[in-house]
């Protein structure tokens, strides 16, 4: 009697995703993970190798050749056998990543644009072409499973952008304004930049230690993504963790919005880069305003005394609200953190009532271009899914 399709399913969802996050093993093994008999194990894999999804290789090691008997067939994930395209778009700047079915990185590419004259339209346009320029530098075009994008703005749960204030876009429908552009990759869907910048510190348990968290994206605007127990917590309408607009002061050092006085406005790329002009200084980019700081330039320094001062009211604010175990900053302007730590902590102290619990602040390990990584890993995790149409063989 045949196995069911949908139990069937899951057990391809299941087995694949235990060879995912465990690595490779023999037939016997994944029968033990997965609590199925071995003659059920085997059938699954040898579909899988079949499809296309596994490999099966005989271990090979030191320990292996001392030991008498035949070697082990070990079964693996064919790394090669699908490929997952992530873009993060910010003001002047499109990240595009490629990952493969073990979530390695196979390729970034960081390119710029020039924002001030690009609509919602021309970048989208843009996008699609830089993406077709992409993909042909990689492998087995045919194995691309789609494309995920993270945009610094507010996305409901139809994928349109219903507002990104750092690019000038309002009700954007930018899912389908790329796909007309690219009609041979299928782009599936549009996040958050902080949450793809959340999710790609989370994915696959790489920080178990941060699963009470609240994540800080700093670049052009202030995102923020709000986890518990692991997981992204979106709202009633997906639009949960916009940490850069609560008010923090009464009129901020730029203006990204219409409402004075937000918790971007005193502590984004814009408001660092005019703080330190109203100081005396210039600069044109946080990398710029760093060397700066590093030769000691007085501007520089009073910038960063008052940066610190307002991250700190802001992570007060945050705390008070929300209780989280870590406050997790990334993003290009998160660089800053480390140079004055201590009077960001100190801040975060004065604006907390006494005796209150004090999240650990630290900087993100990732890069720049974490958030188009997480938008990959968004579309591979969901790959994995029960519920996907693949796999079944």
């Amino acid at each position: 009697m045949s196995m069911p399709r949908a139990v069937r399913q899951a057990n391809e969802i299941r087995t694949l995703d235990v060879l995912l996050k465990k690595g490779p093993m023999s037939r016997a093994d994944l029968a033990r993970e997965l609590s199925i008999t071995r003659a059920t194990a085997s059938s699954l894999v040898s579909a899988l190798v079949g499809a296309g999804f596994l490999a099966e290789n005989s271990e090979v090691s030191e320990e292996r050749s001392n030991r008498t008997g035949r070697p082990s067939i070990q079964v693996a994930l064919r790394p090669q056998h699908a490929i997952f395209l992530g873009a993060y778009i910010t003001v002047g700047r499109i990240t595009l990543s490629a990952i493969d079915l073990n979530a390695n990185v196979l390729a970034v590419d960081v390119k710029d644009y020039k924002h001030k004259i690009a609509t919602a339209e021309h970048v989208a346009e843009i996008l699609a072409k830089r993406v077709q320029e992409f993909t042909a530098r990689l492998p087995s075009l045919d194995r691309i499973r789609g494309l995920n994008i993270a945009v610094p703005g507010l996305v409901d749960l139809s994928d349109t952008i219903i507002r990104a204030p750092m690019l000038g876009w309002q009700n954007v429908a930018f899912k389908q304004m790329v796909q007309r552009h690219l009609p041979d990759i299928r782009v599936e869907k549009l996040d958050n930049d902080a949450n793809a910048f959340a999710f790609e510190e989370l994915y696959m348990g790489k920080r178990a230690d941060m699963r009470e968290a609240v994540y800080v994206f700093i670049d052009a605007g202030v995102g923020g993504c709000l986890v518990c127990n692991g997981e992204i917590l979106r709202g009633a309408s997906g639009y949960a963790g916009e940490i850069g607009h609560i008010i923090v002061g009464e009129h901020g050092y730029f203006s990204p919005t219409n409402v004075e006085g937000t918790f971007e406005s005193y502590v984004a790329r814009g408001a660092v880069l005019e703080r330190h002009k109203a100081y005396g200084g210039q600069a044109n980019s946080i990398f710029e305003f760093i060397t700066k700081f590093e030769a000691g330039e007085e501007a520089a320094q009073n910038t960063l005394k008052d940066w610190s001062y307002h991250l700190g009211r802001g992570i007060a604010t945050i705390t008070s609200v929300l209780n989280p175990e870590r406050i997790i900053l990334g993003g290009a302007v998160a660089r800053l953190f480390p140079y004055i730590e201590t009077d960001v902590v100190v801040s975060m102290r004065a604006h907390l009532m006494p005796n209150s619990m004090e999240p650990i602040i630290e900087r993100s390990k990732t890069g720049v271009e974490a958030p188009a990584i997480g938008a990959a890993r968004m579309l591979h995790r969901d790959y994995f899914a029960l519920g996907t149409d693949e796999p079944t063989v």
